[in-house]
């Protein structure tokens, strides 16, 4: 229970410092946010009454733990541009980002830690060598290259995927997928070849330790070995790399996002920093920010699932 209490609160902590940083970077950015969202031309009673609404005419202090509050309790101001919360709009796009980042992983778990498993267990036999192949292309390849390809060939000359566009899952669910798709596997395909890499080289490492040859001279067959033994101490690096690219997707696949017309969260993002939209910017930093510390402490959460020993140690 201790081990969970102090990750939390380091989570906490993190959190609260991710949201200094934030605000003070904001608060020093050149420009004037009351005249960039009322115009050169505003007079200055026109410009007092928005300072006050925006609780610009109070000390930093005083205006960071008033935003802050905004933030745990969902209020982060309004956006210059579209008029409306930050915290609706962020809302509103997180549901895309989410579908798309869930079906991507699972892309990526399913055949990237098997292949990895495969090319480790066939190393240096042709299996192995043509998996090792087919990831070398595929970390080489950008994403957006990809998403390039498959748009042509399966949106264009087969037609069997939308080249862009996207459908809720509130109005079609089966649609919505299909509508993500091609997305999905253009992110996960670099992915892919990444967890492929790292799964065959932790488990290569492991094959070499002495519990593995005591293993075998207990009877126990290749198989056995693997999934009784070694998979259990070769995923823990793997599932820090599965972190770290679930941070990335679920924070916006800006990339992706722009080359589908997907109204995610990266696309919001980009289009915040082209307005100017400095509240939007800001709330959108926060929230992914929060999503890799949440991640990281869910990480340490399963290391403790797989291994015990971590929480004691």
């Amino acid at each position: 229970m201790y081990f969970y209490l102090k990750k939390g609160f380091s989570m906490l902590i993190t959190i609260i410092a991710v949201t200094v940083i934030t605000f003070v970077s904001f608060q020093i950015i050149p420009g004037d946010p009351v005249l960039s969202r009322l115009g050169v031309d505003a007079d200055q009673a026109q410009i007092d009454a928005l300072k006050e609404e925006l609780n610009l005419n109070k000390p930093l202090a005083t205006r960071y733990f008033i935003w802050l509050k905004g933030v745990f309790t969902g209020d982060m101001g309004q956006s210059f541009r579209y008029s409306v919360p930050v915290s609706d709009l962020i809302l509103n796009r997180i549901s895309v980002t989410f579908i798309l980042a869930l079906i991507s992983l699972l892309l990526i778990i399913f055949i990237g830690v098997p292949l990895g498993i495969i090319s480790a267990r066939y190393n240096n036999r042709i299996p192995g060598l043509f998996i090792s192949f087919i990831s070398q292309i595929g970390m080489a390849v950008p994403s957006f290259w990809t998403g390039i390809l498959l748009m042509f060939l399966f949106g264009i000359v087969l037609k069997w995927f939308a080249v862009s566009g996207y459908v809720s899952w509130s109005e079609n669910p089966l649609l919505c997928i299909k509508s993500l798709t091609l997305p999905a596997v253009s992110i996960a395909i670099p992915n892919i070849a990444t967890v492929i890499r790292y799964m065959k080289n932790m488990v290569l490492d492991e094959m070499k330790k002495e519990y593995v040859k005591t293993a075998y001279s207990k009877g126990l067959s290749t198989s056995q070995v693997l999934s009784k033994h070694i998979l259990k101490n070769a995923i823990i690096p793997v599932i820090t790399i599965l972190g770290m690219i679930s941070a990335t997707i679920l924070g916006g696949s800006i990339i992706i996002e722009q080359v589908f017309s997907l109204p995610g969260i990266g696309r919001l993002l980009i289009n915040a920093i082209t307005t100017r939209d400095l509240p939007l910017v800001q709330g959108i930093i926060v929230y992914i920010s929060v999503m890799i510390v949440i991640i990281n402490f869910i990480i340490d959460i399963f290391y403790t699932i797989i291994d015990p020993r971590i929480r004691f140690n």
